[in-house]
């Protein structure tokens, strides 16, 4: 046979001392290594669990079952042991290195698949994390925007109004030049009848350069006032008509400083030309030249005069036609405005009488819903009535209950401190045993030394009899003699000549007569004690081995 190559003592020792061996610190590499011994150690090694031995109370506790005839048969053992294995799955016999083993890779498996699980559930508190901190940005950036949108919304109005407060600058502004315009107008109308205020003005005003000015003005006005007001178009709304006046008096406003500033500039430029052609003419005056410059005044002033009379009805004419187009611009804003107005107004009631239809629908529906909701109600309280109706009904009857129940507890707790107070079941057993314990294990027990002593005493009498009826036997065969001495002749009557035989005769007859009475005594104190036990006191412990509830009517009918 071959040796153990792979068994040393570092794996033998412990698998001995797992079984139970004291090795006393030897070493088995001897049995180890020889042949004899080998193969048997090798089978006890492969074959053999230490989980399986016993321990002291194992043993002890193996050998009562053996005693008491209980261990199972090895087909029962393995049913249980399957029904185990079915009822608890996974359970790792004592032995079952393969279970074991199984067990230990799917605990490793499971603490494996837990990691796992953390670490997804630590990811997902982090993206919650990542979440709740986008959020937080959004929000922010939304209460960003909403404050932005707010301002915007206020820099807008302020816009507007600015807007507003600029218009009526150019409109007051505009009104101011028409007023200038007006006074040039009215002094040059008041230098037509004052001959030297008109010499002056002929003089030194650029009539010329003004007439000039003046029909560039008016056509670049009626240039403007065609384009912007004659040729607009049916359907501009009031924002296009305000935007165009707007644009209309800043064209105006403009002109109009334009052709202030250029009159102004000729007729400085005139005036000092005069001057200076005064100063150079003064000096070397001749009378031709005197008479040509009368004619050429006379000329002058007839060719002012009817330029006067053209640009008075030229001046008519422009100012009923600009007061004739600003009255049809207002008339057009104002009607453009009322029709946009009427427009919305229709608008408004178009929407109103769809909202007024949807209000008559949801009214009807409203009502309809109201209408099934109060017969759905009336239904609830209808059914409320009949529920109020059963559950007054069924708190009557559980009311009932509670109250007898309430008595029959009542009456139990009375017997129970009755019980507590008389205690005749105590009492009884006091007076059957013989004792007077306050706790009721006490009386078991003494019970049980009362059976132990009467199998005893039983056991001891049995004996006692048997050792009797051989001593009987004893002395029958001994007293063989005696009685053939004492019953002699063919009559087998005792000897009456004999006084030693008359004298134990009468002894005899008077034990006899004595046991007799002792009977007679007994019975009658037996049956005076049954006649007088009426509530069967006697078998109160009897019943309560046997039949507690015989013994609880019997203590109830002792109570009643």
């Amino acid at each position: 046979m071959d040796n153990i190559d792979d068994i040393r003592d570092e794996d033998f020792i412990p698998f001995l001392h797992g079984l139970g061996v004291e090795t006393y610190k030897k070493s088995f590499e001897w049995m180890l290594n020889d042949s004899d011994f080998s193969g048997v150690l090798q089978w006890i090694y492969n074959n053999l669990d230490h989980n399986n031995a016993l321990t002291a109370r194992e043993e002890c506790r193996y050998a009562e079952l053996q005693k008491k005839g209980k261990l199972l048969s090895p087909d029962n053992l393995e049913t249980q042991i399957l029904s185990i294995q079915n009822d608890f799955e996974g359970l790792v016999l004592a032995g079952d290195l393969d279970s074991l083993e199984d067990a230990k890779l799917d605990i490793i498996r499971q603490k494996e698949k837990l990691a796992m699980l953390q670490m997804h559930e630590d990811m997902i508190n982090e993206m919650i994390a990542q979440d709740e901190s986008t959020k937080e940005d959004l929000t922010l950036d939304i209460a960003r925007l909403e404050t932005v949108q707010k301002q915007c919304n206020l820099d807008v109005n302020t816009v507007s109004e600015q807007c507003l407060q600029l218009a009526e600058e150019v409109e007051n502004i505009t009104s101011s030049v028409m007023n200038v315009i007006a006074d040039v107008l009215n002094v040059y109308g008041s230098s037509i009848n004052d001959k030297e205020l008109s010499q002056q003005f002929f003089t030194f005003g650029p009539l010329e350069s003004y007439r000039q000015t003046q029909s560039l003005f008016k056509s670049h006005f009626d240039l403007y006032t065609n384009k912007k007001f004659n040729d607009r178009q049916t359907d501009a709304n009031e924002d296009d008509l305000r935007t165009a006046l707007i644009e209309a008096k800043d064209m105006e406003e403009r002109l109009s400083d334009a052709v202030c500033t250029y009159i102004e500039s000729k007729a400085e430029l005139s005036g000092e030309l005069a001057k200076l052609m005064l100063v150079s003419n003064y000096s070397h005056v001749h009378s031709s030249d005197i008479t040509v410059c009368s004619l050429e005044a006379q000329s002058a002033i007839s060719l002012l005069e009817q330029e006067e009379c053209i640009l008075e009805q030229q001046l008519l004419s422009t100012v009923k036609l600009y007061s004739e187009a600003r009255t049809r611009l207002a008339v057009s804003t104002s009607t453009t405005s009322a029709m946009m107005i009427r427009r919305q107004i229709y608008k408004d009631l178009s929407y109103l009488v769809d909202v007024c239809q949807q209000a008559v629908t949801l009214d009807r529906l409203v009502y309809y819903a109201l209408r099934r909701e109060l017969r759905t109600m009336e239904d609830v309280m209808q059914f409320a009535a009949h529920l109020r109706l059963y559950v007054i009904q069924e708190r009557e009857i559980v009311a009932d209950r509670i109250k007898s129940m309430t008595d029959i507890c009542t009456e139990q707790e009375n017997v129970e401190r009755n019980l507590q107070k008389s205690n005749i079941l105590l009492q009884s057993l006091s007076s059957i045993l013989g004792v007077n314990y306050t706790d009721v294990s006490l009386y078991a027990k003494t019970y049980n030394e009362i059976m132990s002593r009467g199998n005893q005493l039983k056991e001891n009498i049995t004996e006692q009899y048997k050792r009797k009826e051989n001593d009987l036997m004893q002395y029958k065969n001994s007293s063989a003699h005696l009685r053939s001495y004492i019953y002699d002749g063919c009559t087998k009557q005792p000897n009456c000549n004999n006084t030693i035989v008359s004298a134990m005769r009468h002894r005899l007859t008077q034990d006899r007569d004595a046991v007799d009475e002792r009977i007679v005594e007994t019975s009658v104190l037996f049956n005076d004690v049954k006649k007088n036990d009426k509530n069967n006191l006697r078998k109160l412990w009897q019943w309560f081995l046997t039949d507690q509830s015989k013994l609880l009517a019997t203590i109830k009918n002792i109570r009643g």
